[in-house]
């Protein structure tokens, strides 16, 4: 009996960011411990590896990342793995191709991320298929009530354009009928210059946006700046997220349009 207990406490999945952690725990239920790599304050563009997120890759049952170049690090970590799983690459093996990385943030692509993270599960635990299989049709279920329910506290909202600082909630917005009118700094790219910042002011008020979006995990006072100087809204997102996966979008998302309400 002690080793059984032993077994089951060392027996965790491992994933690279607090979200898809959240996403895979939705699939895997409580029996599966799941674990990630990467704090919901820090940046998975620009995060080093240490030994330690090595040890914890190495030792999981099964290794989930994102893909599409979000973790700089993730082939290195994938090819001590013989079972990682690359969610972009799965959904390019589907037709799905993928042009935005963030895609636990694309409502339209979550659900055929679950079904990817299931189909996974299934090949390794094969004993719990059926739980999987259980887990999945609720999550689909609960997220498409929570995605309809948003659509109506959107709905005055469609049309609405919004100026993201990094491009994390393009599909996300777009749901909404929120329309992206750009990003001001894209991977790897460093601020914006004195020139840049200027030209952004003239084209948010050009434009008629509303709404200026940054992203807790990459600090930066110029969004923030630029919406005041723009006379525009401000929010504050947390892309990586650590709670309950569909809560914690809905969460994200009432942020938005609580933040709306400044042009009251």
């Amino acid at each position: 009996m002690i080793f059984i207990k032993l077994f089951l406490i060392n027996t965790y999945i491992a994933s690279s960011i607090p979200p898809l952690a959240s996403l895979v725990k939705e699939i895997a239920g409580n029996k599966y411990e799941v674990v990630y790599i990467v704090s919901g304050f820090q940046n998975p563009h620009t995060y080093e590896i240490k030994p330690s997120d090595i040890s914890k890759v190495v030792n999981a049952e099964l290794y989930f990342e994102i893909g599409g170049h979000l973790e700089g690090w993730g082939s290195k970590l994938c090819s001590l793995h013989k079972n990682c799983v690359n969610l972009c690459g799965k959904l390019k093996d589907k037709g799905i191709e993928v042009e935005n990385p963030h895609i636990w943030l694309d409502l339209k692509l979550i659900p055929e991320c679950a079904k990817i993270i299931e189909e996974e599960m299934k090949k390794t635990f094969p004993e719990d298929s059926s739980l999987f299989k259980a887990n999945l049709e609720v999550f689909t279920h609960n997220l498409s009530s929570m995605v309809e329910s948003l659509k109506v506290e959107f709905s005055e909202l469609k049309g609405t354009k919004a100026v993201l600082y990094h491009p994390s909630w393009n599909g996300f917005l777009e749901a909404f009928g929120i329309q992206v009118a750009g990003s001001l700094v894209h991977h790897g790219e460093k601020e914006i210059s004195a020139g840049e910042y200027v030209r952004w002011i003239q084209r948010i008020k050009n434009e008629g946006v509303s709404l200026v979006i940054s992203d807790i995990n990459i600090p930066s006072k110029i969004p923030e700046n630029l919406a005041k100087e723009s006379g525009v809204c401000f929010v504050n997102l947390n892309p990586l997220f650590e709670g309950p996966f569909i809560e914690s979008l809905e969460e994200q998302a009432l942020l938005i349009r609580g933040a709306m309400k400044c042009r009251k």
